[in-house]
């Protein structure tokens, strides 16, 4: 029974076959001996022998079949024998035929016996087949680690075959000269009965590269429940880590970005005002004084483009897309840049040799420039070289974390100096991260370059090692439009008005008197209303409502749609120290509306006016003068 059960499907059936022959021949040789010998020897019974050496096959039918032959000899013998209705006849018809149901019930127990142990092979076929074409890494091991069992997913994880690690320790393998304190506790917990889960833990392929794996071990035990070996499934998770820590990193740098755009807009308030009184003292001191005064004003200048890099990492800074050259901004920046890092250190551009089209804001692409170079220059104090180079590639399907397949535009920009370690380079990206001295970085640089990048719907990376020097390597999706130049402003004269009345609408009572100050020193009659001058005001008399966006317990917009309610054409200016998309976003204001960003020079703020005054139409501005 064992063989059959232990043989495939041909040779089980070669086996039945065989019982079967046996009992039928056993029959016919025992039923002939029979009547040969003398009928008082009573032999004719042991017929019985037939059915029995037939159960083994597994069939009950042909154990009946030959039960039945078996019967009919025995009958037919002791009948030819003289033996007919005597007791010697009954006794062993009735001994043939109790063995046969014996046989029977045998039979049908072996059938039953060989249909499980047939069902439970394939079952331990196709749960071979799951192990062996699983993605997971499926290893067995004894409990001193000896690898007994290795799966084709352990082999393109690892990159060894299973004939290479079978027989040998796996630690030696598979595992970093860190973690071999942990295999050395392992075998006290398996026996323990202990399920063992590391989450993620590092791992070496055969090449030596290592990996992070996810990992589960648990106890093999016998039959007598005593712990025996370990199993363990092993799940490559380097690239989900990879995803998670760029999804965690997104979401710091949203919060962060959040939290600057909000600095931003009390900041901007302040610099406002630091700006233009500066302006409004400098034709009236002298000497050391005006030393001094242009020292503040410096100062301010630079505070407003940490500002402008605030908002700029939160990528909430206005910006104007346009189709241009890749390389028409390399080679103009070269020009520019040289002068500014220093006569040690060559800048050398390689433009590709047909236009390089990217659709991006000029002036954000420029700022790219400057401060991957300006980061290179803080790496070479002795001198080196910086090269910008520019390229067309085409990419396929990736990986998840790799860019979507397309044309894009590569920016190479390479320097020969330091390098960076990997800890340094995981953290570049960040927000305020600097390696350099408190006064001569704010940590705002490459997160600004990171921001910009990623709004314009590219992606960047490093390739760095200390001693070696630094490549950044920028992909921009390839624009399909042809090449434009930017379109400067048209040139008009707002610098002065003519009696115009400008309604301020301003919370910070600072910033309201400087805008009023500036406008009446410039030919306007300006003025600040409030909720209480409003219903009474002559809205006829206005030619401009210039407001900002957030006001206290409204909004501008609003207070803009209710003075349109009673005088339709009336003309808006809207200013803001919040980021231009922010405001527009939370606030409904379409994209053609102005919006006067802060901090603005005096300049600035009547040019935004004489714009909206242009703008409005020739009846009112008539009526205004």
């Amino acid at each position: 029974m064992e063989t059959i059960f232990s043989s495939g499907p041909r040779v089980r059936g070669r086996l039945a076959s065989s019982y079967i022959l046996a009992g039928w021949a056993s029959v016919t040789a025992l039923a002939t001996i029979s009547a040969i010998l003398p009928r008082e020897s009573l032999t004719f019974g042991m017929v019985a022998l037939g059915p029995a050496l037939a159960a083994p096959s597994a069939c009950p039918v042909a154990v009946l079949a030959i039960g039945g032959y078996a019967l009919a000899t025995s009958f037919a013998v002791s009948t030819w024998q003289g033996l007919l209705g005597s007791a010697g006849q009954i006794f062993r018809l009735l001994f043939v035929a109790v063995a046969i149901v014996i046989c029977w019930f045998l039979a049908l127990h072996h059938q039953r016996m060989l249909r499980i142990s047939r069902d439970a092979a394939r079952e331990r076929e196709r749960l071979a087949a799951v192990a062996e074409q699983s993605s997971d890494a499926i290893i067995a091991t004894t409990l001193d680690g000896i690898v007994t069992a290795w799966n084709g997913g352990a082999e393109r994880m690892y990159g060894w075959r299973a004939d290479e690690v079978i027989g040998r320790p796996f630690a030696d393998l598979i595992l970093p000269d860190g973690s071999r304190d942990i295999v050395q506790e392992t075998p006290a917990r398996l026996a323990a009965g202990e399920q063992i889960t590391l989450s993620e833990t590092s791992r070496v392929r055969k090449d030596g590269t290592t990996f992070l794996a996810a990992v589960t071990i648990w106890p093999v035990r016998d039959e007598h429940g005593v712990v025996v070996a370990a199993a363990a499934t092993e799940r490559d998770i380097t690239e989900e880590t990879t995803v998670r820590e760029r999804t965690a990193r997104a979401d710091r740098m949203e919060s962060l970005g959040q939290l600057a755009g909000g600095v931003a807009h009390d900041f901007n308030n302040l610099l406002a005002i630091i700006l233009n009184y500066a302006d409004f003292l400098a034709d009236e001191v002298t000497g050391d004084a005006a030393e001094d005064l242009a020292r503040i004003r410096n100062a301010a200048d630079r505070a407003r483009s940490l500002t402008n890099q605030l908002l700029l990492f939160a990528k909430s800074e206005p910006t104007q897309v346009e189709v241009i050259d890749l390389n028409q901004v390399v080679t103009e920046a070269v020009a520019l840049l040289s002068r500014s890092i220093g006569e040690n250190i060559r800048l050398v551009s390689r433009p590709a040799p047909e236009a390089m089209p990217v659709r991006a804001n000029r002036g954000r692409l420029d700022q790219i420039l400057l401060n991957l170079v300006i980061n290179a220059r803080d790496a070479m104090p002795e001198g080196g070289v910086v090269s910008m180079e520019t390229d067309l590639v085409e990419l396929g399907e990736g990986p998840s974390t790799a860019p979507p397949a397309g044309s894009y535009v590569q920016l190479t920009v390479s320097d020969t100096g330091c390098g960076m370690t990997a800890e340094v380079r995981d953290r570049l990206f960040e927000p305020f991260f600097t390696t350099k001295p408190a006064d001569r970085g704010t940590g705002l640089g490459l997160a600004t370059v990171y921001g910009i990048v990623g709004d314009a719907g590219g992606t960047i990376g490093v390739e760095s090692a200390p001693g070696v020097g630094t490549t950044f390597r920028i992909l921009l999706p390839s624009a399909a439009a042809a090449v434009t130049s930017p379109a400067g402003p048209a040139a008009s004269d707002h610098g002065h008005g003519h009696g115009e009345l400008i309604m301020v609408v301003e919370d910070d009572d600072f910033v309201s008197d400087l805008v009023i100050r500036v406008l009446r020193e410039n030919g306007y009659r300006a003025t600040a209303f409030g909720d209480d001058s409003l219903a009474a005001l002559d809205m006829q008399d206005v030619a401009l409502l210039l407001t900002d966006v957030v006001l206290r317990g409204r909004s501008g917009p609003m207070l803009a749609s209710r003075l349109r309610a009673r005088r339709p054409d009336l003309p808006v200016l809207f200013m803001s120290g919040y980021s231009d998309a922010e405001v527009r976003r939370e606030h409904g204001i379409d994209i053609d509306v102005p919006i006067l960003q802060k901090p603005f020079t005096a300049v600035e703020l009547l040019a935004g006016v004489g714009e909206a005054l242009n703008t409005a139409p020739v009846t009112h501005r008539a009526a205004s003068n």
